[in-house]
């Protein structure tokens, strides 16, 4: 089953700035996502309250981090791409935009990952998805 993958402007903006090798790794998880759909899509993001989000992150070349949302028509949004460093968190970055959405990650030993189930995503809420179309231009 091919998922169809969408994604923000700003994630388009930033793969025009990557390296050949940076936008292969890039260009390969995004046919992971086409493929495996939320399989692909890494670890899942944590709450607030210290349970799970309903947003992904996958580790790409290097520092790359690719955010990933589900929706209820069973396309996936490619929320950011940004690098990850000691200063930065791209996850931080969102936790400003998404409520409910912790700036902090897990120990990498407690990630889970984003589904287990590629026909069962980490849907979006009906609020969620708004809050994605009103703040991003998909």
């Amino acid at each position: 089953m091919a998922h169809e993958v969408l994604r923000v402007a700003s994630v388009g903006r930033t793969v025009e700035g990557m390296t050949r090798r940076e936008r292969r790794a890039y260009d390969a998880a995004v046919q992971a996502l086409r493929g495996e759909g939320c399989r692909a899509g890494g670890k899942r993001l944590m709450a607030s309250a210290g349970d799970e989000y309903p947003l992904c992150q996958r580790a790409l070349y290097a520092a790359w981090r690719m955010t990933t949302a589900y929706r209820a028509d069973g396309s996936i949004v490619i929320v950011a791409l940004a690098r990850h460093s000691e200063n930065e968190e791209p996850a931080a970055t969102l936790a400003e935009i998404f409520p409910g959405l912790s700036a902090r990650g897990r120990r990498r030993s407690e990630q889970p990952t984003c589904c287990e189930n590629p026909t069962a995503p980490p849907t979006m809420s009906a609020e969620l998805e708004r809050i994605l179309f009103d703040v991003f231009d998909v």
